[in-house]
């Protein structure tokens, strides 16, 4: 199901709150991914999660300016998801990617990840998660 005007209003709104804390936001998701998944450490470069993550903030602030037109962002999402193939993800490994998120999310935001905002956040995942399977021919696990 897509998500909703009011969801992307909280998603937005949220993101703006965590953009000053994008830096130690990128290394707290990793942190927590790694927590909840050690064997997912492997598909990355060693001595580059600082990169890796500031890359993946880019990718979620790219999202967020096209949240409101998702087939604006059809090729990118189909790209991101070849990407993810090709380094041997598989559709499985998005769950705790989103777990990761969420943790991420209630550290930085605190009182502010409440239950409507972080529903706005999961169904706004679970719809780019599906479409990088779909567009980026990905396997289920």
């Amino acid at each position: 199901m897509p998500v909703t005007h009011e969801q992307i209003a909280l998603i937005q709104w949220s993101f703006e709150r965590m953009r000053p804390r994008l830096e130690p936001a990128s290394t707290a998701f990793y942190d927590e991914l790694f927590r909840l998944r050690p064997d997912l450490r492997a598909l990355f470069r060693d001595g580059d999660l600082a990169g890796q993550g500031m890359k993946f903030m880019t990718t979620m602030e790219t999202v967020m300016s096209g949240i409101e037109t998702p087939e604006a962002l059809a090729e990118r999402i189909g790209k991101l998801g070849q990407q993810h193939r090709r380094l041997g993800v598989t559709a499985e490994m998005f769950a705790p990617m989103l777990e990761a998120l969420i943790a991420t999310l209630r550290g930085v935001l605190e009182d502010d990840l409440g239950r409507d905002v972080e529903a706005a956040w999961r169904a706004a995942y679970a719809d780019l998660t599906a479409a990088m399977v779909d567009r980026g021919d990905i396997p289920e696990g």
